[in-house]
């Protein structure tokens, strides 16, 4: 049972980025903010050697999965501070109404700014980074190992031969995750400089006062999380596995494990994890283990727990996530 939720841990911790060919089958969802309905752009097979040996069910279930993980973030996402989001409008409409000449109605638009972030810290007094717009993009890669590594291998030549622009673009479309990115008002520095910029309106220092709000918006920050799909799928099956292996379906269990462990495999050709790494050894001979377990005695379940624990483990530890200034332009 130690050795399952172990590698049910590993899994976990090797989420992360993957890539995709021209030869690869891919689906891209766009969710921004506000609810919009996600876009789906499919990427046609002319060769046919994108297509993976992956079955119905398996697809199934790995379409729950990332639907929910998809769900789950967007969630998050959604979590947008009305008050705030609301004064940064009035900002936005107070920079332009200075270009304009209008510096009156520009003063009015940064006192009602002013008003609306000392109402959000009057109550929460703790606001530090403010979530005020957000966008999630899946894209969902099918295919196997062989293929990607081919496709890399392809690319490795272009490279060697200086034709670096047909390089990239065979690697630059390979990924295969989720990524969320949300924009963070600093309500610590922002409504401060939002005031000294109103100060400087009405002594009439406009440039002054433009280039102070240009500044307070070079303070935004981008927060970026990736989310490995591979690594989702891996999960997914496995969960899924467990619960056929109850009912004695052993022909679709290990059909699911080995499944399992070509998503691994993907994760790692895609660089979301160190091949060589003790991490992704113990992972693979986890999943060999329960299918030896599953055409043997079948005492697997406490590998199953292990497993799920191990792997939920990695994606929540690979899940990377930054955060950096982000630049508005006007």
């Amino acid at each position: 049972m130690k050795n399952q939720k172990k590698n049910i841990a590993a899994i976990s911790l090797l989420t992360g980025t993957l890539f995709i060919s021209p030869f690869l089958l891919a689906e891209t969802q766009d969710n921004v903010t506000n609810n919009k309905p996600a876009v789906t752009k499919a990427t046609d097979d002319t060769t046919n050697k994108s297509k993976s040996n992956i079955s119905k069910e398996q697809q199934k279930i790995n379409e729950k999965a990332i639907k929910d993980k998809e769900k789950k973030q967007n969630d998050l996402l959604k979590e947008i501070h009305k008050g705030v989001s609301e004064g940064l409008k009035k900002v936005t409409k107070a920079t332009k109404l200075i270009k304009d000449g209008k510096e009156k109605e520009a003063i009015k638009a940064l006192e009602e700014a002013t008003g609306k972030f000392n109402i959000a810290l009057a109550a929460d007094p703790k606001l530090a980074l403010v979530p005020i717009d957000s966008n999630l993009t899946v894209t969902n890669l099918r295919t196997t190992p062989k293929v990607i590594k081919a496709q890399i291998g392809v690319a490795i030549d272009l490279l060697k031969a200086s034709k670096v622009q047909a390089a990239r673009a065979l690697l630059l479309p390979l990924h295969d995750d989720m990524i969320s990115s949300t924009t963070l008002l600093p309500m610590t520095t922002y409504p401060d400089a939002i005031k000294l910029a109103t100060k400087m309106l009405i002594e009439g220092k406009k440039e002054a006062a433009l280039a102070t709000l240009a500044t307070a918006l070079s303070t935004f920050v981008e927060e970026t999380s990736v989310i490995p799909l591979s690594l989702l799928r891996t999960e997914s099956m496995v969960q899924e596995a467990s619960k056929l292996d109850k009912e004695k379906k052993k022909d679709t269990v290990l059909i699911l494990l080995n499944g399992a462990e070509q998503q691994l495999q993907i994760a790692t050709v895609l660089g979301y994890a160190d091949q060589n790494s003790a991490l992704y050894e113990d992972l693979k001979k986890q999943i060999r283990a329960l299918k030896k377990e599953v055409t043997g005695a079948n005492v697997v379940e406490k590998l199953y727990d292990t497993f799920k624990k191990s792997i939920k483990d990695l994606i929540n530890k690979k899940s990377k996530q930054t955060a950096e200034p982000k630049t508005e332009t006007k």
